[in-house]
């Protein structure tokens, strides 16, 4: 590992300890959101992959106390967290959009001081669905990457049910280690966004595969895989190293770095206030 490599890690882990970030990987949302705007004040927003926390405190400064964040992780998420942000420990394979949509409600008639619909009609849904799960690493590329590109397909189809209609803000953002199922996922996104971007946010570690898929607008619906209406069962959820982030199996972000094994980094978010 060079001693550039070394610099960069201190830089941003550094950086996040200054501003009380759980974790470096908040520069990364904050990147993205700053050049593309995917994220703005009482907008409803759901994160998978939450744990340690960093996105969701940065969700929640974003969002203001008006607006509204579900996060899910197989790991728990112990940061405080204000009232316009709620955490849920869960497995993404167990989750439906009902479950989803009513989590949601729940935080934004919590904030607003009204009872939530009761049901939650389909036409309430996040303004932004965002993806930061990554695989528990093997240490062999392709099947880490193939791993990572399912995982970040059950986050879009999701996405895609969550926010269905072509009108109004709809975001969806997923991070994916490149390899040789990245041009077939874009191409996939496509079918669903009008804007695909591919980006690698400068607090990425050098020499990592990791990049995120950043789209925006969604075309008309077409009928595509089923998303299940009974929940799975769901199981415990890391970041990027330097700081504590989620793992598992299927649900929260993860390790940015898919050149060395790691633990089951199923998220990837970053602490604040309380490195």
């Amino acid at each position: 590992m060079s001693s550039s490599r070394y610099t960069r890690k201190d830089h941003f882990h550094q950086r996040a300890k200054s501003e009380r970030w759980v974790a470096r990987s908040v520069y990364k949302l904050e990147e993205l959101n700053r050049r593309f705007s995917l994220i703005r004040k009482n907008d409803r927003v759901v994160d998978f992959g939450c744990a340690p926390g960093s996105w969701l405190q940065y969700l929640g400064d974003v969002v203001g106390r008006k607006g509204a964040v579900v996060g899910y992780d197989l790991e728990p998420v112990e940061v405080g967290l204000p009232p316009q942000v709620r955490f849920h420990r869960a497995d993404i394979a167990g989750l439906t959009t009902e479950r989803i949509r009513a989590d949601l409600a729940s935080v934004w008639s919590a904030v607003r001081r009204k009872p939530a619909p009761d049901p939650v009609p389909k036409s309430f849904g996040p303004h932004a669905v965002l993806s930061d799960m990554a695989p528990k690493l093997t240490g062999v590329r392709d099947a880490d990457q193939a791993r990572s590109v399912e995982l970040a397909e059950h986050a879009l189809r999701l996405a895609e049910a969550l926010m269905p209609s072509p009108q109004g803000p709809a975001h969806f953002v997923a991070k994916i280690f490149q390899g040789r199922e990245t041009d077939a996922f874009v191409s996939r996104v496509k079918q669903g966004f009008h804007k695909v971007r591919l980006i690698k946010p400068e607090a990425t570690r050098e020499g990592s595969r990791e990049v995120f898929v950043v789209a925006e607008g969604r075309r008309p619906q077409t009928p595509g895989p089923s998303i299940p209406t009974e929940p799975k069962a769901s199981g415990p959820g890391s970041d990027d190293g330097s700081s504590s982030e989620s793992h598992g199996a299927v649900a929260a972000g993860a390790s940015d770095d898919l050149a060395r094994p790691q633990t089951d980094r199923v998220s990837g978010r970053t602490r604040r206030r309380s490195c």
